[in-house]
């Protein structure tokens, strides 16, 4: 049986838990996040990442523990629930053959999300605005008036920008795009074509529990 850190080690290029959590890496060397790094000491490989500066070692795992100062039990189930991955053992399989996502996918993806999470703004504005003064607001109409205008923005720059700009801005507004990709999912309104880019192991996008 394979546990929860083995399921996360072979299943999750670390480079691609990196792009996800907003740490771009240059032909997968990127400033350590063990130390004050001034140039990228680290260098990020499928399966664990190594700095020549300090000296840090480890996996994916070890990685994202760092990142977000959480214990490795808990970094593992983050990384599973980002991947779209099962916390349970299971019998191992053989690896499966992964391709890296690439940046006209990436920035397709944004796209897709951005649209799709207007969208249900604009039904939430429509269908749950109050009757009445006297009637609370429900709290998908109070989501809508605070996210609207700021998601509007969101796609107006990815509109705007060029792809090389377009894959900077993705990476550091991931956190937003995995939030509006969680309400998506909670409300039951990812598309299947979505959802599968979503959960592609090795570039998806952003993501952030």
């Amino acid at each position: 049986m394979t546990t929860i850190f083995e399921t996360v080690r072979e299943q999750i290029a670390l480079p691609d838990a990196a792009q996800l959590y907003g740490i771009s890496s240059r032909s997968g060397n990127v400033r350590c996040i063990f130390h004050a790094d001034n140039t990228p000491s680290m260098k990020l490989y499928d399966d664990h990442f190594h700095c020549f500066g300090c000296g840090a070692h480890g996996d994916v795992t070890d990685f994202t523990a760092q990142i977000y100062g959480l214990s490795k039990i808990e970094a593992a189930r983050k990384l599973c629930s980002n991947f779209g991955l099962s916390e349970e053992p299971y019998i191992s399989a053989p690896k499966k053959c992964r391709r890296l996502m690439t940046e006209r996918e990436r920035i397709q993806l944004a796209f897709d999300v951005l649209t799709d999470y207007l969208v249900m703004l604009k039904d939430f504005r429509a269908v749950y605005a109050p009757l009445d003064e006297s009637e609370s607001l429900d709290p998908r109409f109070v989501e809508s008036l605070q996210q609207l205008d700021y998601a509007e923005y969101l796609w107006d720059m990815l509109f705007d920008l060029t792809d090389d700009e377009r894959a900077a801005f993705i990476t550091e507004n991931a956190g937003q795009f995995r939030c509006y990709y969680d309400r998506l999912k909670q409300f039951g309104r990812i598309r299947p074509k979505l959802q599968r880019a979503c959960q592609m192991s090795t570039s998806p996008k952003e993501r952030t529990a």
